[in-house]
This record gives structure tokens, sequence and C-alpha cells, in this order.
């Protein structure tokens, strides 16, 4: 992995952690509960988007979304736990 994708990881993965910290109310904490169903991405578009691989980097390390839910209020253990998940991929 180089040292663009490492850091962009863990942009993402403290991204996280400031939309799930939101209000119900803001529409980027209700986005992460919208599920697109019978729509197909054109050709030419990735193939997993930004909640995909969120969904995917919380299972590699056996978090469910309640569990990361709950962790993101406590912003220091929120780092701490985006450290230890860049670290791994970066491995």
């Amino acid at each position: 992995m180089n040292y663009s994708t490492f850091t962009s990881s863990m942009t993402v993965h403290w991204w996280l952690g400031h939309v799930l910290r939101m209000d119900d109310s803001r529409i980027p904490r209700q986005a992460t509960q919208w599920e697109l169903r019978g729509y197909k991405r054109k050709l030419g578009r990735l193939r997993k988007n930004w909640m995909d691989i969120i969904r995917r980097d919380l299972k590699d390390v056996d978090i469910t979304w309640d569990e990361a839910e709950e962790l993101a209020t406590d912003r220091a253990e929120w780092r701490r736990r985006v450290a230890q998940c860049t670290h791994l991929d970066a491995g």
C-alpha cells in the first residue's frame, strides 16, 4: 500500500467517526442508512462505493455497525481504533 492510499484510508475512517457523531437529523448521518434498491451502476463506474468500503473494513476488524456507532462517541478511542485499522492495512 502506498502512502497516499494509507492516508486516504485514515481520512475515510476519521470521516466516518465524524459522521456517526452527527445528530440523526443531519443528511450525512441519514445517508449512512440509505440503501438503493434496484439501482445498477453504469459501465465504467467503481464497483464499490464509500459505504461498501466502510462495511468491508469494519468486518475485517470484527466490528459491527452498532459497535462502530458506539465507538465513534468516544473520539480518543475512535482515533486509536482508526490507527489500529490503518496499520493493519499498511502491513
